[in-house]
């Protein structure tokens, strides 16, 4: 399994859960190599995990550690690959600052790296892959799962929000888990029978890391009050999320492998995403800009990017 944030959050507590689970293993990434120190001394630097350190912000980085995880998988002892957990990503509070490559940092982050990631390391897909991209109940707007927190997402044309501009890093974060949306409808149609993407909305999550760029009264509040809202709905913890998430992952989840695939699971339950989530327009789109910015589109590197390759989920 690969397992992308694997340093702090839902993302640690996975990796803690998957350190004992018989039968696997797994490449846990982290954006630098501090990090994915700090990953092996907190798991105690088990047999069954390799490291990779995987930048998300940067093509090179990321181009490099996909590289490194073909490379693992070229080992019998690990291969074949049965799970992507695209789980890191980031939130900022605003769209000024850019990536190494000069996108805006949540757009190249959410959306160019993994997409980069899974592009590199496809030509190593054999059936049957379970894709996971965690989402997030921001897409859905401000009221709705956000309950008035996270402004809801304003859709441009990609080549707009991955472009630095001053404006909400915010509202950037809930467009971003939009365009998850809209890259794991496309590549459920483009991927062959057996390779499934779907998405997972771990809920909101008071407490974690997720509000490390806020001010600090927003921060105090996040870490010390919101805690006692998990009793509404779509609010859950990271324990609660990543032991769903683990059983999605290893195929324990008790939900039909037929009903994932370009489907959304909201913690431990399928329910439709957002009427705005279904727009095959906006869906080829992005993903055709994915494939310009990352190159992927000019490599070729799996027969399921190309145009060609869509049908009906």
């Amino acid at each position: 399994m690969l397992l992308t944030g694997a340093t702090s959050g839902m993302g640690l507590l996975m990796a803690r859960l998957l350190t004992t689970t018989p039968g696997w293993t797994v490449i846990a990434t982290a954006r630098s190599q501090t990090r994915a120190d700090e990953l092996r001394a907190l798991l105690g630097d088990p047999g069954n995990f390799r490291y990779v350190v995987c930048d998300q912000g940067s093509i090179a980085g990321t181009r490099e550690a996909g590289e490194r995880i073909v490379e693992l998988l070229a080992d019998p002892a690990i291969a074949p690959l049965r799970g992507i957990v695209l789980n890191a990503g980031i939130q900022t509070g605003s769209t000024a600052t850019e990536t190494t490559d000069g996108f805006e940092v949540t757009f190249g982050t959410n959306l160019i790296g993994p997409h980069l990631l899974v592009g590199t390391i496809s030509r190593s897909l054999t059936a049957p892959v379970r894709v996971i991209a965690v989402g997030s109940g921001t897409h859905y707007g401000k009221f709705r799962r956000s309950y008035g927190m996270v402004p809801a997402p304003v859709w441009e044309a990609p080549e707009t929000l991955a472009r630095p501009r001053e404006g909400d890093g915010i509202r950037a974060y809930s467009t971003s888990k939009l365009g998850t949306l809209y890259w794991v409808h496309e590549l459920a149609r483009r991927a062959p029978r057996g390779i499934d993407a779907f998405c997972f909305d771990p809920g909101m999550m008071p407490g974690t890391g997720l509000a490390r760029d806020r001010s600090a009264f927003e921060r105090f509040g996040w870490k010390y009050v919101l805690p006692a809202m998990n009793v509404l709905a779509g609010v859950s913890t990271p324990e609660r999320s990543g032991t769903h998430l683990a059983a999605l992952a290893t195929g324990t989840a008790p939900i039909p492998e037929a009903d994932l695939r370009g489907n959304y699971v909201e913690i431990d339950r399928l329910v439709p995403s957002s009427d705005e989530s279904y727009d095959e327009d906006r869906e080829r789109e992005l993903f055709e800009f994915l494939n310009t910015a990352t190159g992927l589109g000019s490599e070729q590197v799996a027969d399921w990017w190309p145009e060609a390759a869509r049908r009906t989920r």
